[in-house]
């Protein structure tokens, strides 16, 4: 099966070379630890091979998150612009409304060129839901009506310590845990990928930085307690 590059430096290579297509997968972490950057890698790795990406935000308005991402080195207004990249904002209350019809507010968009899409996030989608059977059975009909498109996903998640929420994890196909510790005086960002369906994949956890460039690994360096 063909593999799309994460984007981030040195990741792919502790999963076979990169995220299998058409598979759907999970990037979990707490609030400031770079789980929307990560995702701003993935799209950006596509849109450098002459793709088309789709990124659905539930929560932050286009400009706003350009200028964030701008500070990080992506230039995202310009794939704006010549229409490679297409940002959805949707408000949780319209994809209740679609998920509960059975279709997805950004159905229209995911066509035969759009091959990337990225959801941020899962935790405020599910806002719209009391149950925690009726969040999952959302989610559930969320990922069914993605795997009839031929794209590949990626989907956010809060969580606390670097747990998931809503039984996602059980329907995904992958999982990149993203923690960012209390150690000694400051905070440490580190990297797991927790589950790779049918990919040999690393058990190390990574220690990362949010520079310029974005994630940068440093697989070298140790977590001292």
């Amino acid at each position: 099966m063909a593999r799309l590059s994460t984007g981030v430096s040195g990741l792919d290579e502790l999963i076979e070379g990169g995220l299998k297509e058409k598979s759907i997968n999970l990037v979990v972490g707490e609030p400031g630890c770079g789980k929307s950057t990560f995702c701003v890698h993935f799209l950006t790795a596509g849109m450098k091979a002459g793709e088309k990406c789709l990124y659905v935000s539930v929560e932050e308005q286009k400009d706003k998150f350009y200028d964030n991402m701008n500070r990080f080195g992506f230039d995202l207004a310009q794939y704006d612009q010549t229409g490679q990249l297409i940002y959805h904002k949707a408000t949780v209350q319209e994809l209740r409304g679609f998920l509960d019809q059975g279709v997805v507010s950004f159905e229209q968009y995911v066509g035969e060129e759009v091959k990337r899409v990225v959801i941020d996030s899962a935790t405020a989608l599910m806002l719209a839901y009391n149950a925690e059977t009726s969040q999952r059975g959302a989610m559930l009909n969320l990922f069914e009506k993605l795997e009839k498109f031929d794209v590949t996903v990626l989907i956010t998640s809060e969580s606390s310590e670097g747990q998931g929420r809503f039984g996602v994890e059980y329907l995904v196909d992958g999982i990149f845990r993203l923690y960012y510790r209390k150690v000694g005086q400051e905070r440490v960002r580190t990297l797991e990928v927790f589950k790779m369906r049918g990919t040999e994949h690393s058990h190390q956890e990574i220690v990362y930085r949010l520079d310029k460039g974005g994630i940068v690994l440093y697989p070298g360096e140790k977590i001292l307690a």
